[in-house]
């Protein structure tokens, strides 16, 4: 007994093969499925920085009463990124910095939706963070002899002009920014790049003594900000100066990250790029 063949019509498959067409002539956006949601990320990048800010920021603030010296607070810096990114690179990539943000993204490394959250958890992390310095400080009264609470904080905070550790103006304090945000994208860019195999590994490493050795480079011009979160952290509990002047400590550092950032999307390897795959139409040929 034979079983009847149940073939579609000439007229069904035309119109299986014009839907097929029209399914494919619409652009296909690939996006990872799986993997921390933005609110997850946003949440890493405020957690990360207030590490950086804890530890880079405490030993600004620390060293003139403990006499460290400027190499402890270079040292805060550089081991704050080492421990925020081995704690949540896996989750945000731990950029910890509204211009690395910023320079990843002109890059061509980093979606620009994910952009605004990066940078509110960052400053939120930082601003965190100066918060219970200026907490904790205002409970010892010893602290009183060094004057406020604000002036406290304000001896780690960035400035120019007469608030530049050496007077330097704002021109030549926002140039030296502007250089040394370049030089932070420059290596997170490349140490990350997938063309090199063996960046993953010492990319916390390689970052963390990058940033420290450009903060200890800058803080006689600025007080070493490279960050407008960390900047803007302390800010907030400073003196009046300090957020008169931050404009500088966000113009600079984004300007020298999208620098860095144009500089690798035009020259560095393409397999870098976020690929958004496209389907073409594909013609069906009929007998």
């Amino acid at each position: 007994m034979s079983v009847p063949e149940n073939n579609p019509t000439d007229e069904e498959l035309v119109a299986d093969d014009m839907a097929f067409e029209e399914e494919l002539e619409e652009d296909v956006w690939v996006e990872e499925a799986s993997g921390p949601s933005v609110v997850a990320r946003m949440l890493a990048e405020a957690g990360g920085t207030f590490i950086l800010v804890f530890m880079g920021v405490g030993a600004a603030l620390f060293s003139g009463v403990m006499q460290w010296g400027l190499l402890a607070v270079a040292f805060g810096f550089a081991l704050g990124v080492m421990i925020a990114a081995v704690i949540f690179g896996g989750i945000s990539g731990a950029h910890l910095n509204p211009a690395v943000t910023v320079g990843v993204w002109l890059g061509g490394r980093f979606p620009g939706r994910d952009v605004a959250p990066y940078i509110i958890g960052q400053v939120v992390g930082a601003a965190a963070a100066a918060g219970l310095f200026s907490l904790l400080v205002s409970t010892n009264e010893l602290y009183d002899q060094l004057g406020s609470t604000r002036e406290f904080i304000g001896t780690a905070s960035n400035g120019y002009g007469e608030h530049s550790p050496t007077q330097f103006a704002w021109l030549p304090a926002g140039i030296v920014e502007i250089v040394i945000a370049a030089l932070l994208v420059g290596v997170v860019l490349a140490v990350t790049s997938v063309a090199n195999k063996a960046g993953a590994a010492a990319a916390p490493f390689a970052i963390g003594l990058t940033v420290g050795f450009l903060v200890l480079v800058a803080i006689p011009f600025t007080n070493g900000a490279l960050n407008p979160a960390r900047a803007t952290g302390t800010a907030l509990f400073s003196e009046t100066w300090a957020l008169q002047q931050l404009w500088l400590f966000w113009v600079a550092p984004i300007i020298g990250a999208a620098i860095a950032g144009l500089l690798f999307r035009a020259f560095g390897p393409e397999e870098d790029l976020i690929i958004v795959e496209r389907v073409e139409t594909v013609e069906v040929i009929k007998d």
